[in-house]
C-alpha cells in the first residue's frame, strides 16, 4: 500500500511517497477469477530489475488525469523508478490530453539534462515532434502504454488489447444467451479512439466472436460510435443519441475502456437503465467502474498489472542507460510499427489483469490499485464484497 500527496502546479507533477512492501499476486487464467493473460515477458514471470545507484534525471510524461486508470498507473510507475533507480530525480508531467503541451513539457526535460525518458503520448498521432526533440538530446526514451508513433523510440511497454477482446468475445458468446431474454439481443458498440493501435488490436480479437453472435441472428447492432480522446462526456452523448435513436430499446452495450463505460453508465442512469443495460468490456479498473462491479451493474473490466510493467520500463531503461539493445534483455516479443523506426520499436506486450466482482480482494486490493474502504463508498456499499 502507498500514501501519497499528489500536486498539480504548471503541468509538473510533485510527489511524495511513504512505501511499504507489497506482494505481487497472480491467480491462474480462468473466467470469473484473477487472469494474467498472455503475453511474452515468460508467461508472467517478469525478471526482477537490478538496483542501479547511479544519478541521473527520468522525465516521466502522462498523457492525462482525465482518464482516472492513468492516476494509480502513473503512481506505480513512480515508485518503482525510486524503488529501482533511488537516486534519480524525477520530473514528472501530466499532458493534459494535448500534443502541445507535452512537446513544451519535453523541452523542459532536455533544459533539465536528463537522462531517460519515459513517455505516454496523448494524441500519437502528434507525438513525432516529441520524440524527435528527446532522440535529437540524446535522450533515450521508452514508451509507455500509448502509442509512440512518428518518431524514434528505444522500446514500447504496452498493452495486449487482442488478448482483452477476445476475452470479453469469448465471455459473450458463453454468457449473453443466458442474461438478456429479448430477442434479438439490441446491442450498441460503443467504441474508443480509432488513432490508437489498441483500437484495432481489441477488434481484432473481438471480431470473430461478435460476428458470430449477430450472423446467428441472436444479436443485433443497433448503434455503432468512437470515442475521439476515449472521453467520457463524449461516450455519455453518444449513447445518449443511441437511446434517443431507439426509444431506449438496448438490451447490451459493449465498450473498449472504463472512461468511456463511465460515460455511458452515466447515459444509462438518467434513463432509469443502470442496472437493467448490461455492460460488456472495460480497462483501466478505474474506481467507478470497479463500484459498478461490484454493485452487479458491469461484469468486469481488466487493468495492466502494473508492478510487472513498470519492472519491464525499468529493466528496459537500465539496459538503455547502459549502451545496450532492447533485444539484450530477453524481454521483447514483439515489433510495432510507429511509422518510423525501421523493423518496428522493440515492444514487450505487457500482463493483464482481469478483474471482476469474485476476485476483486486480489486483483485490486491485493495489487495495490485500491484500499477496500476506497471502493466501499457510493453505489458498491451495500455489495457482498463490501459487507463481508
Amino acid at each position: 500500500m502507498r500514501t501519497r500527496k499528489l500536486s498539480v502546479r504548471l503541468g509538473l507533477w510533485v510527489t511524495t511517497f511513504a512505501m511499504v512492501a507489497t506482494t505481487l499476486t497472480v491467480v491462474e487464467p480462468s473466467v470469473g477469477s484473477a487472469a494474467l493473460l498472455p503475453q511474452g515477458t515468460g508467461g508472467g514471470v517478469v525478471p526482477t530489475p537490478a538496483i542501479d545507484t547511479a544519478q541521473g534525471t527520468v522525465c516521466l510524461f502522462w498523457p492525462n488525469q482525465t482518464e482516472p486508470g492513468w492516476v494509480p498507473f502513473a503512481q506505480t510507475g513512480i515508485a518503482a523508478f525510486h524503488k529501482y533507480m533511488p537516486n534519480f530525480k524525477q520530473l514528472t508531467y501530466d499532458g493534459d490530453n494535448s500534443a502541445a503541451t507535452q512537446l513544451s513539457q519535453v523541452q523542459a526535460c532536455i533544459a533539465n539534462k536528463a537522462n531517460l525518458a519515459i513517455i505516454s503520448p496523448p494524441v500519437p498521432t502528434d507525438a513525432g515532434a516529441a520524440l524527435k526533440d528527446l532522440a535529437a538530446a540524446h535522450i533515450p526514451t521508452i514508451a509507455q502504454d500509448n502509442d509512440p508513433d512518428g518518431g524514434p523510440v528505444y522500446a514500447y511497454v504496452w498493452v495486449n488489447f487482442e488478448e482483452v477482446g477476445a476475452y470479453f468475445g469469448k465471455y459473450m458468446v458463453a454468457n449473453i444467451a443466458k442474461q438478456i431474454t429479448h430477442r434479438p439481443i439490441r446491442l450498441a458498440e460503443m467504441y474508443g479512439d480509432p488513432t490508437f493501435a489498441v483500437y484495432f488490436d481489441w477488434l481484432t480479437g473481438i471480431t470473430p466472436y461478435l460476428n458470430s453472435l449477430v450472423k446467428s441472428g441472436l444479436v443485433k447492432v443497433v448503434c455503432k460510435s468512437n470515442t475521439p480522446g476515449w472521453d467520457p462526456t463524449t461516450a455519455q452523448t453518444n449513447l445518449e443519441q443511441c437511446l434517443t435513436k431507439t426509444g431506449n430499446g438496448v438490451d447490451a452495450i459493449l465498450g473498449m475502456n472504463d472512461s468511456t463505460m463511465d460515460g455511458m453508465a452515466a447515459a444509462l442512469e438518467t434513463q432509469h437503465l443502470l442496472g437493467n443495460v448490461k455492460m460488456y468490456g472495460g480497462h483501466d479498473s478505474d474506481l467507478t467502474t470497479l463500484q459498478r462491479i461490484l454493485a452487479g451493474d458491469q461484469y468486469a473490466t481488466f487493468h495492466p498489472d502494473n508492478h510487472s510493467s513498470f519492472e519491464v520500463t525499468v529493466t528496459l531503461a537500465e539496459a538503455a542507460l547502459a549502451g545496450k539493445s532492447a533485444e539484450s534483455t530477453g524481454l521483447i516479443d514483439f515489433h510495432f510499427n510507429n511509422g518510423f523506426v525501421k523493423g518496428g520499436v522493440p515492444t514487450v506486450k505487457a500482463p493483464e489483469l482481469l478483474v471482476t466482482a469474485a476476485n476483486m480482494a486480489q486483483s485490486v486490493v491485493g495489487e495495490g490499485l485500491y484500499t477496500k474502504a476506497e471502493l466501499c463508498t457510493s453505489i458498491a456499499l451495500t455489495s457482498a464484497f463490501c459487507k463481508g
